[in-house]
């Protein structure tokens, strides 16, 4: 999420056994720069069809897609969705935009053949509408099957809080989740886990699998 071009070259240049791919989106102000998403995997991987979805409208100030990518493990394939969902209202409530976000994810992998782990920061609240689609198309949730606390950290909330001084905004407290991840049957979880590393404002969540 928010990979800028600089970054993700910097971020190739490290990751030398992996393969990459990424796609720009457009100039975030509040750093000025401009964002994107990237997808890294070993070299073991190949990658095949990927490329960009619009889920919403985006803005300077609401910047965001999905990014996909088809990738295929001895002869199998994986649908790979990274999400970087809509950021206003920042209640992350349901809105009939947040809604169709949700449907236009699910509708696109709705015709793709194989196993699906669509995951990221959707930007929303456990108890919405918009995550309860998933699991109604027959996503496993694994935030609320795995009993994550949260998917945040004290940088998010620190940040929040100081943006709605600086502008004037309404602070919605301490929010706890925005990032979620999804598997489809056939993927066959061995663990989830969303370990407290503060490596940005949202946590690293990983998931051991087999297809």
């Amino acid at each position: 999420m928010e990979v800028s071009p600089d970054l993700y070259s910097k971020l190739s240049a490290i990751l030398k056994g992996f393969n990459g791919i990424f796609h720009k989106g457009i100039i975030m102000e509040i750093l000025g720069i401009s964002s994107g998403q990237a997808i890294f995997s070993t070299k073991a991987i190949k990658i095949g069809k990927n490329g960009k979805v619009s889920i919403y409208r985006q803005s300077s100030r609401d910047v965001g897609f999905m990014e996909f990518s088809e990738l295929t493990v001895k002869e199998k394939k994986i649908w790979l969705g990274s999400v970087h969902g809509k950021a206003l209202p920042g209640n992350k409530l349901d809105t009939p935009i947040r809604l169709k976000q949700s449907e236009k994810i699910i509708s696109f992998f709705a015709d793709k053949s194989g196993p699906k782990i669509i995951g990221g920061d959707f930007n929303l609240m456990p108890d919405t509408e918009s995550i309860a689609m998933f699991e109604k198309a027959g996503y496993r949730n694994l935030i609320k099957e795995y009993k994550i606390k949260s998917t945040r950290n004290h940088f998010s909330w620190e940040q929040a809080e100081r943006q709605s001084k600086e502008e004037g905004i309404k602070f919605f407290g301490r929010q706890y989740f925005a990032d979620y991840v999804f598997v489809s049957p056939g993927i066959k979880v061995k663990s989830f886990g969303v370990p407290n590393i503060e490596v940005s404002d949202h946590l690293p969540q990983i998931l051991d699998f087999e297809v």
